[in-house]
């Protein structure tokens, strides 16, 4: 098929034009193979850059590639980076292998080991999934974000936890808060395999007894302060009691004392007095106290007779007069 156009002309003649030429009648414009050569062109290099693009995978950090190839899950995942795989035949879905936490919200009842009733709420349990079963988790747990640790599993491990634990114990942090990421931990392996799922830690917002058992609490521990009140009252009348009696004993000791050391001085009086006695002295005493006027009836009866107080040993007199001479010689001198 020409390209060409027929004009036809008053002679009877046909003339062929090119619809391509420009207005001077020559033939310069484009030519059909060209354009589809450029139209190939940019058709190929779409396609190059889709499979290209579809080829590249980069996974972040953090995060562990799962390939599918037709759906089916590969067993080896990609690490983080730059990865290559086949367009259109295999996805890649990633998974998060960062710590996450999760929340459980609402009571859990439970006990302690004696069966002393108590409750947990407000409980977060942060863990992180291990890169190398990361494609197993994504092949086996059903939504995995939300059912790999499953309020049934925490509250299980954390009613576990609690009935190992003492009533005095149960409600300290610092003890059942380990003790519920063990159990935890336990039952993550139990489930999944070991490694699969690591806990980092459990925290307990709020933690208490039942009522009943806080009402118990709270009037035994009453019933201690007023025995600890007592028993310090009472301590405190009977060292009181004690000061007291102490204090008598120490007056009626020092009464004792004062009495016993005026007794003894007086006996100690006396006996100088006694032994200080004489007949000089007894007759000394009758002279000064003699008025001068004689009796007017003598008895004279032996050892009872009143001149046997004028009776006068000689060796008294004797030593009397060497007394009362040796007083004269002094004065004499003097």
């Amino acid at each position: 098929m020409s390209i060409f156009k027929k004009n036809k002309t008053n002679q009877n003649t046909t003339e062929y034009t090119n619809p391509y030429a420009n207005q001077n009648g020559n033939a310069n414009g484009p030519k059909p193979k060209k354009i589809f050569s450029w139209l190939w062109r940019i058709v190929v290099l779409i396609l190059i850059i889709v499979m290209v693009n579809n080829a590249i995978e980069v996974i972040p950090s953090g995060y562990t590639g799962v390939v599918t190839t037709f759906g089916q899950v590969q067993e080896k995942s990609m690490p983080n980076g730059f990865n290559w795989k086949i367009p259109f035949v295999q996805e890649v879905r990633q998974v998060n292998n960062k710590q996450q936490d999760v929340y459980i919200d609402g009571q859990i009842w439970s006990e302690a080991k004696d069966q002393t009733v108590v409750y947990m709420q407000g409980i977060t349990v942060t863990y992180q999934i291990s890169p190398e079963k990361s494609a197993w988790i994504f092949a086996n747990v059903t939504d995995y974000t939300r059912n790999l640790v499953s309020n049934t599993l925490v509250s299980s491990a954390m009613k576990m936890a609690t009935k190992t634990l003492a009533t005095e114990n149960v409600t300290n942090r610092s003890i059942i808060e380990p003790a519920a990421k063990e159990s935890l931990q336990n039952a993550l392996d139990e489930k999944y395999g070991a490694d699969t799922v690591h806990v980092i830690k459990v925290v307990i917002s709020d933690m208490d007894f039942e009522q009943k058992y806080n009402e118990a609490i709270e009037a035994r521990q009453l019933a201690k302060m007023e025995q600890e009140r007592q028993a310090i009252e009472n301590a405190t009348n009977l060292a009181k009691a004690q000061a007291e009696a102490e204090a008598a004993r120490v007056a009626a000791q020092g009464k004792a004392d004062a009495e016993a050391i005026l007794a003894q001085g007086k006996a100690d009086a006396n006996k100088i007095l006694s032994e200080s006695i004489t007949a000089l002295t007894q007759m000394q005493d009758v002279i000064e106290n003699w008025d001068g006027k004689l009796p007017s009836t003598l008895l004279a009866d032996g050892e009872n007779s009143i001149f046997k107080m004028f009776a006068i040993n000689p060796s008294q007199s004797a030593e009397g007069t060497a007394g009362a001479t040796a007083d004269q010689a002094v004065e004499g001198q003097n």
